[in-house]
């Protein structure tokens, strides 16, 4: 991580550029300023594929207060509809929001063609707002041409949410540090598995295949990519294989919910209580206190698998070039992502800030969560945030990881034999990074 030099120097600046954006118009092509003036109403569409906590923090209707005229449209999408769905909107030349979410398994892909977004060092406080970010966060969303297309709006360090009560029936412990004692490797876990899926407690051992899969693969220093390179090294990697291989064989044995992960049955399963485990990247905690609301404080958190590092997502905020309205565009990305906010998302859903100010914040180190038994999340999440190496994502990252899921889903689904559903995987790797 470089220095950050002068950083709260550089937030009081930024402060000050908002503060005064709410009043003024910023000077680049759009005909608005920062309302609609006239009774005119502008409506700023807002496309994401997750729960981004902007409304349960207040800060659209925050942003609306202060901007007269402006109101804030949301659209949310499942992760893979939301990206494809944005790829072909930008490929059109139409159809995209004025502010697009990024997951960066898909970010490698969508910052090979820069022009189709704003460059963001263009407008009023953009170049700024480097000194916010760990460099890692800053520097993957830069285009080639060295334009940046996005501003960052979280990270997504690695634990595991866990049902104590489930853990009880199985005989199993259940406070978080002897849980996380359970499993110092995912071999560990998997065994753990075993012995609950023996207790019969009615419950399968985690949700989702796909799930599994991921976190160990986001744990590797080396995935789909050979470092800063486009060599595909999917078929010769033997950790993408182990924890393919691993994934499918604790399917077989009966350890999984055989779930699609983020659609409404696996909404409901959270809800009924239906899996023991289900891997949690900081954002997680926000679609199940979304999704399950009325599970408040039978969920704990304990240490991932594997170490306890990882990291797994983490997003951008974009302007497409398209977007009729990009000077309150750039007013709401720059508002949404500053270190305040990023705390008030933090305590309002969990997703984990990618500010330094904000993670080394008292506010989000000394954070306990009581939807999940108190546990000290801020600490479990932000003791790693600003320490996390991005893994090496080549531009069709986000299709070659689909492909692997399908694989995934289809030993779940049609009971495919794992060696045909890994090769099929490959063929398909082959096709969509051609």
């Amino acid at each position: 991580m470089r220095a950050h030099r002068g950083r709260y120097a550089a937030m009081a600046g930024a402060l000050a550029l908002v503060t005064a954006l709410a009043a003024t118009a910023c000077g680049s092509d759009d005909e608005e300023g920062s309302g609609g003036g006239d009774g005119e109403t502008i409506t700023l569409t807002f496309n994401n594929f997750g729960v981004f906590g902007y409304e349960e923090a207040g800060l659209f209707a925050e942003f609306e207060a202060s901007h007269p005229g402006v109101k804030i449209q949301q659209s949310v999408s499942e992760y893979n509809t939301h990206h494809n769905n944005l790829i072909n909107h930008l490929a059109a030349g139409s159809g995209a929001a004025d502010i697009e979410a990024v997951d960066e398994g898909f970010l490698a892909q969508l910052k090979a063609t820069p022009e189709q977004f704003v460059n963001l060092l263009e407008m009023p406080g953009g170049p700024e707002r480097e000194a916010d970010y760990p460099e890692g966060k800053w520097a993957m969303s830069l285009g080639a041409d060295g334009s940046q297309i996005g501003l960052g709006t979280d990270v997504g360090g690695l634990g595991m949410c866990y049902r104590p009560a489930l853990f009880e029936q199985a005989g199993l412990p259940t406070g978080r540090d002897e849980v996380s004692a359970l499993w110092p490797t995912w071999d560990a876990y998997f065994e753990v598995g075993d012995r609950f899926t023996a207790a019969n407690t009615g419950a399968t051992w985690f949700d989702a295949g796909t799930n599994i899969y991921n976190a160990q693969v986001f744990q590797l220093e080396e995935a789909y990519y050979a470092p800063n390179s486009d060599e595909l090294i999917v078929a010769d990697n033997p950790g993408v294989k182990a924890a393919f291989d691993k994934t499918a064989a604790a399917i077989q044995r009966g350890q999984s919910g055989k779930l699609v992960a983020f659609e409404e049955e696996w909404a409901t399963a959270m809800r009924e209580s239906t899996f023991a485990t289900l891997v949690c990247p900081a954002w997680m905690m926000g679609y199940i206190k979304e999704n399950a609301a009325s599970t408040e404080g039978t969920w704990d958190i304990a240490s991932v698998p594997g170490g306890g590092g990882g990291n797994w997502g983490g997003s951008w905020l974009t302007i497409p070039a398209q977007s009729e309205h990009k000077d309150l565009a750039w007013e709401l990305i720059n508002f949404l992502t500053q270190p305040e906010s990023q705390i008030k998302v933090f305590q309002a859903v969990g997703n984990m800030p990618s500010t330094v100010e904000a993670v080394e914040s008292d506010a989000v180190q000394g954070f306990v969560d009581p939807f999940f038994n108190n546990a000290p999340v801020g600490a479990i999440f932000g003791g790693s945030a600003l320490k996390l190496t991005p893994q090496f994502q080549g531009e069709k990252h986000g299709p070659i990881r689909q492909a692997l899921e399908q694989g995934i889903q289809r030993i779940e689904q049609t009971n495919q034999d794992p060696a045909e559903a890994f090769q099929q995987s490959l063929e398909d790797v082959e096709r969509v990074s051609r």
